[in-house]
């Protein structure tokens, strides 16, 4: 257990999604009472009611976040240490995936700003 969190201390690629998905999850929980009970959340489903979700449903995009940063850190883990190239590509896909989901979220929010 001490290698899983000297890891994420020595690591900055698992740490930036990991605080973004903590901020995420602060906001929706402190401002959860203030957002509206339904909001526009899975825009691949047909226009209208099925596209939205509940504000608690909003948790869905840092849990995300985390699966997909705790995935690619013990997949960067199984790899060989000469293959520094594909665990670059790794904890860049975490971060780009964080950034992608976090700007996600804040457009969502600012709808109803």
């Amino acid at each position: 257990m001490g290698k899983f969190f000297k890891l994420m201390i020595d690591s900055w690629a698992t740490t930036i999604p990991i605080l973004l998905a903590l901020l995420i999850s602060m906001f929706i929980v402190i401002f959860a009472s203030l957002m509206p009970s339904k909001m526009p959340l899975f825009y691949s489903l047909p226009w209208g009611d099925s596209q939205l979700g509940s504000s608690e449903q909003l948790l869905i995009l840092p849990a995300i976040i985390v699966l997909i940063t705790l995935f690619n850190l013990i997949l960067s883990w199984q790899l060989h240490p000469s293959q520094i190239f594909f665990k670059k590509i790794l904890n860049f896909s975490s971060i780009l995936v964080s950034i992608i989901l976090t700007i996600t979220f804040i457009k969502i929010v600012i709808i109803f700003l």
